[in-house]
């Protein structure tokens, strides 16, 4: 959309002021606001991705709006069909697992109902997909909503895991456990010594090693993503969308903040993780500005 081309800009940039001054006062920072036991903090982190992935449950509703209202070919409506299943599943699975694991109000053996507690708004997330997209102006909407996917899944699955892994940056939580602030390292520096690290402490979390880039910021920010694109399905959604945008990026900086307070992240990984699905974001909205087929039109 051309009109979310200076909100994104703007939002991207914010981002990356955070990354930068995040270099310099990281450590200062969590030392000052940080803590493992901050249950406001906990409350948030566990709720923020059921929200994100909302976005996702609600392509999940609009796929099927496309199968039910859509004049499209058996084979295409099985097949958005799958994704349907797939964009539901994925709203429940990756959520779920944040109430009571490790990165919220910790408890393996309850773990469970944190898929329990997420079923619900997910659900009614698809049924609102549902009803935006049952008036879908746009025949190829649907591509639209492919794009979405694969945008995601460079981000949520390649980029940020692969980052993680590679960096192992220690978060400031279980330095204050240790009370060892020496292995502070900064969101450039790879953590080199890991497996040494690891090897002589075998009963110390992997997680403890994933500071770097925040993935619950980066998955609240799945919000910005349906806001920027949903005008494409039918022009009346067009005057909401800019006062939604800043609502969702009003959501994505209390992540950030409960991250921090948390002590689960630094500044520059919570404004790095939105830095890539923003970005992500920026580029596949002027790729898809270029191709004429996707903007809206009548079936």
């Amino acid at each position: 959309m051309k009109k979310m081309r200076l909100p994104l800009l703007i939002a991207l940039g914010v981002a990356i002021v955070g990354i930068v001054f995040g270099s310099f006062f990281d450590l200062q920072i969590s030392k000052a606001i940080a803590s493992s036991s901050n249950k406001f903090a906990l409350l948030i982190s566990a709720i923020m991705p059921t929200i994100g992935f909302a976005t996702v449950a609600a392509m999940g509703g609009g796929f099927i709006a496309l199968i039910v209202k859509g004049k499209y070919h058996i084979a295409l409506k099985v097949l958005l069909g799958v994704l349907a299943a797939a964009c539901f599943g994925v709203s429940i699975f990756y959520p779920g697992g944040e109430y009571f694991g490790i990165n919220g109000f910790y408890n393996e053996k309850i773990k469970w109902l944190g898929y329990v507690i997420v079923v619900i708004p997910e659900a009614a997330a698809a049924f609102g997909g549902y009803i935006l997209f049952k008036d879908c102006k746009n025949e190829n909407m649907w591509i639209v909503f492919c794009a979405i996917i694969a945008m995601l899944l460079i981000g949520l699955l390649a980029v940020i895991p692969t980052v993680k892994d590679n960096m192992r940056r220690p978060r400031f939580r279980y330095l204050a456990e240790i009370n060892d602030y020496s292995m502070f390292h900064n969101w450039w520096q790879p953590f080199k010594g890991y497996k040494d690290y690891i090897a002589a402490h075998p009963t110390v979390a992997h997680d403890h090693f994933k500071s770097f880039p925040s993935g619950h910021t980066a998955e609240t920010s799945i919000v910005l993503v349906g806001i920027t694109f949903l005008p494409l399905a039918n022009e009346k959604y067009e005057k909401y969308q800019l006062p939604l945008f800043l609502i969702g990026c009003g959501l994505v900086l209390l992540v950030a903040v409960a991250r921090i307070l948390a002590a689960a992240h630094y500044l520059s990984d919570v404004s790095m993780g939105a830095t890539i699905i923003i970005g992500l974001l920026t580029i596949t909205n002027e790729i898809i500005v270029h191709i004429k087929a996707l903007q809206l039109k009548q079936f």
